[in-house]
């Protein structure tokens, strides 16, 4: 399980809504949710409204995982953890036939718009980067101002990661785009066509 990195002291609220902000530039929804229910029914209404069936879920915390299931009630559902050990073709075609990859980001970039996932197996990378809808879910608290502050933070990640267990650091920015075909910026050629942030303000 990832665990929230970098969490901040100062009062978080302008540095949330700047994220918010950068995030929608992005094409990315995002919403604050303030407690177990409100997550449970956000979770639940953006995975009814796309019509999702199938969904894996990677790097949830426990103190938030019961919200996470309970917005599952009804569809087929994976935890990436129970999939480990299974053989790599399967466990990849389970995570390509999943409509929505819910995973956790142990931070976030206010200024650039960016969630920052670091996850140890490539399975987990694969909850948000295959399916068509990924559901980042990360705290209100761990938002970072920038880039240049973020960077001192990966690289923590990095010195303290054992050598054996190496991690697979991601910025997120929304949507899966490209301005390869015809110089036009497209959106949903490849990789999650929808992104959300879920931002827990818990108290």
């Amino acid at each position: 399980m990832q665990s929230p990195t970098g969490v901040q002291d100062r009062p978080a609220g302008d540095v949330v809504q700047k994220f918010i902000a950068s995030l929608r530039d992005l094409h990315v929804e995002a919403k604050v949710v303030k407690d177990e229910g409100e997550t449970k029914e956000a979770l639940h209404a953006i995975l009814s409204k796309a019509g999702c069936k199938t969904v894996v879920v990677a790097g949830i915390p426990s103190r938030y995982l019961g919200a996470v299931e309970g917005a599952l009630a009804g569809t087929k559902s994976n935890l990436v953890d129970d999939l480990l050990g299974l053989p790599q073709e399967e466990v990849v075609g389970i995570l390509a036939a999943a409509d929505a990859g819910v995973t956790w980001a142990v931070n976030g970039v206010a200024r650039e718009g960016a969630v920052l996932e670091v996850v140890y197996d490539d399975s987990a990378k694969l909850a948000s980067s295959l399916p068509i809808v990924h559901i980042a879910l990360l705290e209100s608290s761990s938002i970072l101002q920038d880039l240049a502050e973020a960077m001192p933070v990966v690289g923590e990640i990095v010195k303290a990661a054992p050598p054996n267990r190496k991690p697979i650091i991601s910025f997120i920015s929304g949507p899966s785009k490209t301005g390869d075909i015809e110089m036009r910026l497209l959106y949903g050629v490849h990789g999650p066509h929808t992104v959300h942030a879920l931002i827990l303000d818990w108290s």
